[in-house]
């Protein structure tokens, strides 16, 4: 598997989250970000390679590589731990685009969120251009990974970690909520929604206030950022007031 970048590679041999094969880097280049990605690679023992731009190029799949490509093996998929997870856990389902998924791994990470839970699927073709998009977030932030919602409600149960839901049906309002230190923010897809599992299981449904009449859902990305950053916003308000 290759990725491209300083940012994906940085990502990738600072995590630590997968076997990392070769470093390869643009013959004759140099900068301090290269010199950096070369002392992770001695640390580590990781092979690296001097390449032309031709032969790099030849090898990434676009031309914004920067000279820095890294061969890879897929990450692993861990399920739920044993133990009880703590903080801001957020499960996604219903993205199906890379992009996306890529900036929602952006935006969970900046805003502190401890762990991201998505349902078993292969993503291993897409995760370059997950990477990428996420500047690096989806490989730094902590992954689990379920087969169905029911694996979830009963993690979330045995544990006592309350389920809160983006659903608009006897919702609060986002801005009149306040977050527990520790709790699961569950997201669907802006077409098909959350899954009835959840719904039924929920502690708290949400909502965003619009700022105007509009009768459609946003996009997942979106919701995710503005409610992760309520969040930020809540936390934040609460250890300036301690």
């Amino acid at each position: 598997m290759i990725f491209e970048g300083q940012i994906s590679a940085k990502a990738l041999m600072e995590s630590k989250q997968r076997k990392i094969k070769t470093l390869i880097i643009q013959k004759d280049k140099r900068s301090k970000d290269i010199g950096y990605l070369k002392a992770l690679a001695a640390k580590e023992q990781i092979v690296v390679k001097a390449w032309p731009r031709e032969q790099i190029d030849a090898l990434a799949n676009s031309k914004s590589h920067g000279g820095i490509l890294i061969e890879a093996y897929p990450r692993t998929h861990h399920p739920l731990p044993a133990q009880k997870l703590t903080g801001y856990l957020c499960m996604i389902d219903g993205v199906e685009d890379p992009y996306n998924l890529g900036s929602i791994a952006r935006t969970l990470y900046a805003s502190g969120c401890e762990a991201l839970i998505l349902k078993q699927r292969d993503w291993s073709y897409a995760e370059p251009t997950i990477l990428k998009a996420s500047a690096g977030a989806f490989e730094r932030i902590p992954i689990y990974w379920i087969e169905n919602e029911e694996e979830l409600v009963n993690y979330l149960k045995t544990h006592q970690i309350p389920l809160v839901i983006a659903h608009r049906d006897q919702a609060k309002s986002v801005y009149d909520f306040a977050f527990p230190e520790t709790f699961c923010l569950a997201i669907g897809g802006a077409l098909r929604g959350l899954k009835a599992t959840l719904i039924e299981n929920s502690d708290q449904n949400l909502v965003l206030d619009y700022g105007r009449e509009f009768r459609y859902a946003l996009d997942t990305a979106s919701v995710c950022s503005a409610i992760s950053f309520e969040i930020v916003r809540q936390r934040r308000n609460k250890y300036e007031t301690q």
